[in-house]
């Protein structure tokens, strides 16, 4: 597929139909024991909108299409002694995907970053091999620590 040139931006308030649809792609592609609903991301937009200082809801749109979506929330850390960029979730509608579009997020997201930021963080299921390979590529590794979450809801 040949490189498709995306204008990667915030999200407004117009896109929130695309992207819930894009959600839904997701959740329903990556379902897994232990899920409860799919997310409304209208509820992320509002809370990102109130809190700026959290993180980003990036839209990624060609021709006027959003066909995909990036959460990114910030946190400082103290092991790396600077600010991460956890990406909570990424997402490409099927159709786009090899097009280009992950590589692009990551240079757009180094150039964007303040100096304060020290790296990103991201989490990948096992199974999907396509993105493993394509972090690693970017230069993305596992970390040396396993990941643990306790639900309170």
């Amino acid at each position: 597929m040949p490189h498709l040139n995306i204008d990667i931006r915030d999200s407004q308030p117009a896109d929130l139909g695309a992207l819930q649809k894009l959600v839904n792609s997701l959740y329903l592609e990556d379902w897994r024991p232990g899920m409860v609903h799919i997310p409304e991301i209208q509820a992320t937009f509002r809370e990102l909108q109130r809190h700026p200082e959290k993180g980003r809801l990036l839209s990624f749109v060609c021709a006027d299409k959003v066909v995909g979506y990036c959460i990114l929330i910030n946190f400082w850390s103290n092991e790396y002694s600077g600010d991460i960029i956890e990406v909570d979730e990424i997402f490409v509608d099927k159709s786009n995907r090899g097009s280009g579009i992950g590589s692009q997020l990551f240079d757009w997201l180094e150039k964007e970053s303040g100096s304060n930021v020290v790296g990103f963080s991201l989490q990948v299921t096992p199974s999907n091999v396509r993105a493993r390979s394509l972090y690693e590529k970017l230069g993305f590794s596992l970390s040396p620590n396993n990941h643990f979450i306790k639900l309170l809801k």
